[in-house]
């Protein structure tokens, strides 16, 4: 009965752990704008996780 309680505790950690680390990723990947000062106001960039983009601004 013992091992049964620890074993739900432990899943009830695994499952946290899991929605935390999917909670901090999702929020890394979101795009987010950025300022270029160096392309001017010509260029519009974005930074999603480690990967910066930048496009002609319409």
């Amino acid at each position: 009965m013992l091992g049964l309680v620890w074993a739900r505790r432990v899943g009830a950690l695994i499952i946290l752990g899991l929605f935390s680390a999917a909670t901090v990723l999702l929020a890394m990947a979101a795009p987010r704008s950025v300022s270029s000062d160096a392309l001017g106001s010509e260029w519009q960039c974005s930074k999603a996780m480690f990967v910066t983009t930048c496009r002609p601004a319409a």
